[in-house]
C-alpha cells in the first residue's frame, strides 16, 4: 500500500481544572511526594508535558468504550477488525493486509511558548492537592498530597494522521472522525489520574487541520452517534 498524504492536526490544550499525569518515583525523599507528575527530564527544564502515549491511550478507551470494544479483562480491542483497530492500531500478528498501519501519531505534548516563558521564570509555580481517604470504622483520615499542572496552563499538541492509497473511498472522512468524536469524548471526561475527583478536564482549542484554522465550536458540531 502507498501513502498518499499525512495530515498535521494541532492546536491548544488547555487545563480546565488541575491535571495530574503521574511518573514512577522509586525512592521518596523526607519532604519529598509520593505522586509526582511526569517531568521533562532534560537537565535545566524539569517541566511538565503531557506523554502523547497518554494522550493517545485515553483517546482510543474512550471511544472503544462509546463502542462497547472493551475485552472482558479491559484490554485494548485487537479484533484488526474495526475501525478503532485501523485508527489507533493493533498487534502485528492480527493486522491483515488491507487494514495497513496505524493511521495517527500523537507527539507529547510540551508548553505552549507563553507557558514555557512563565515556567522559566518561576511564574508556573505547580500546586499540591491534598486528598484523604477516611477508615470508616476509626474515621481516621489518610491524606495523600497530589502534584498537578493548575488549571490555566496550556499546551501544544501534534497529531499526524496518515491516509493511504488502499483505505476505503470515504475512510479518510469516517477515520479522522473516529480522532474528533474521540477528542470530544475527552473533553467531557478526564486526562490522567484522579478524573473522578476533579482532576483532568481539558479543552482542545485553535485546532488546524493542514494550517486551516477550525471554530471553536467545532469539536460540539461533531456528533457522538
Amino acid at each position: 500500500m502507498k501513502l498518499s498524504v499525512i495530515k498535521n492536526i494541532h492546536g491548544t490544550i488547555e487545563v480546565m481544572t488541575g491535571l495530574h499525569i503521574g511518573a514512577s518515583k522509586e525512592t521518596i525523599e523526607i519532604g519529598g511526594l509520593d505522586n509526582p507528575i511526569i517531568k521533562d527530564p532534560l537537565p535545566g527544564s524539569n517541566a511538565p508535558y503531557i506523554p502523547g502515549s497518554s494522550l493517545k491511550g485515553k483517546l482510543r478507551s474512550l471511544y472503544e468504550m462509546k463502542e462497547g470494544r472493551y475485552t472482558s479483562k479491559g484490554n485494548p480491542c485487537d479484533c484488526a477488525k474495526c475501525e478503532v483497530c485501523a485508527v489507533f492500531g493493533t498487534s502485528s500478528s492480527k493486522r491483515p493486509p488491507e487494514l495497513g498501519p496505524t493511521r495517527i501519531v500523537v507527539r507529547d505534548a510540551h508548553l505552549s511558548e507563553k507557558w514555557k516563558e512563565r515556567f522559566q521564570k518561576g511564574e508556573l509555580p505547580l500546586e499540591i492537592k491534598y486528598e484523604n481517604s477516611i477508615n470508616r470504622i476509626t474515621g481516621i483520615a489518610n491524606p495523600r498530597p497530589l502534584e498537578r499542572v493548575p488549571a490555566g496552563v496550556e499546551f501544544d499538541f501534534f497529531i499526524s494522521f496518515r491516509v493511504f492509497d488502499t483505505d476505503p473511498k470515504d475512510a479518510e472522512n469516517d477515520y479522522m472522525n473516529v480522532l474528533f468524536k474521540s477528542m470530544r469524548l475527552l473533553q467531557l471526561d478526564a486526562l490522567g489520574g484522579g478524573g473522578s475527583r476533579g482532576c483532568g478536564q481539558i479543552r482542545f482549542t485553535n485546532i488546524q487541520i493542514d494550517g486551516e484554522q477550525k471554530g471553536a465550536d467545532f469539536l460540539e458540531s461533531i456528533k457522538l452517534n
